[in-house]
């Protein structure tokens, strides 16, 4: 570790997309980790003990709640340490419900509720890191501004698809808050939750779903085995196209590239 890099505030997020939050807030004077590895499954996700280390030693810990990390609970709660707060970015929003779920988790994909995320990490920096607080909130006001600016890129984007095309057929219930907010219609997922074999019936209703609903295109995320899905698009004829929930890759490195990817694949695969 490099000199001055000790006094840095260590945070640990569990999604690289919350740490990418946290570094646009926090910028150099944070240390920020996630717990996640980009491209793994956060519903069924064993981090390995390298990983696990870095919250004993965190200052602060960042996670969404909704039990999108119910997997990694009590890893979080057994080493964190007492006197480090645990931020959970979801808390008292509105959430959609969800079979599988308290609530849908993947409330970040209404820009609207990113926005409320970011604030809730910068009051948490302020408030461990007092010294800190000018260059918190100076750096949210830039941060916010950029996501206000992309909720209207989002829906402007959306609005140009025809209104009888905007249809969402997804590998797993992650686009709800996206759907809600700019106007799309969730026809059918392969999976409720991530890490459930779909049955015979249900790839049988997604083909019959496609076709009676007709859906332009399906889409699946990369960090995801979209198997089922192509086979029940190529059975439809119709195409599938990428959309990004909650991991990021080289291609997609930060929630803004992100929001815009979507949007761009949403306008072209449905318009």
């Amino acid at each position: 570790m490099e000199e001055g890099e000790t006094a840095r505030v260590k945070v640990v997020a569990s999604l690289d997309l919350f740490a990418d939050f946290a570094r646009q807030v926090g910028g150099d004077r944070l240390n920020v980790s996630n717990l996640i590895p980009a491209g793994a499954d956060p519903h069924t996700y064993e981090p390995v003990p390298s990983r696990v280390a870095k919250l004993t030693k965190a200052d602060l810990v960042i996670v969404n709640g909704l039990r999108l990390e119910a997997a990694l609970e009590d890893v979080i709660e057994e080493n964190t340490p007492s006197s480090t707060p645990i931020v959970e970015l979801s808390e008292g929003l509105p959430a959609i419900s969800s079979d599988d779920h308290d609530g849908n988790p993947h409330l970040w994909l209404d820009v609207q509720n990113a926005i409320a995320y970011v604030e809730r990490i910068r009051d948490a920096l302020v408030e461990i890191d007092p010294a800190g607080a000018e260059t918190y909130r100076a750096n949210a006001d830039s941060y916010l501004a950029e996501l206000r600016t992309l909720d209207a890129e989002v829906a402007t984007a959306i609005d140009s698809i025809p209104s009888d095309r905007r249809k969402l057929v997804t590998f797993h219930d992650a686009f709800s808050y996206l759907a809600q907010r700019y106007g799309l219609q969730v026809v059918d997922v392969v999976v409720a939750s991530p890490g459930k074999e779909p049955s015979a019936k249900d790839v049988a209703n997604l083909v019959d779903a496609i076709a009676a609903e007709e859906v332009p295109a399906v889409f699946k995320e990369p960090q995801f085995n979209a198997r089922i899905l192509e086979l029940a698009a190529d059975d439809a004829g119709v195409e599938v196209c990428t959309l990004y929930s909650g991991t990021l890759d080289k291609k997609v490195n930060t929630y803004v590239k992100l929001m815009r990817f979507n949007a761009r694949e949403l306008a072209r695969c449905l318009g």
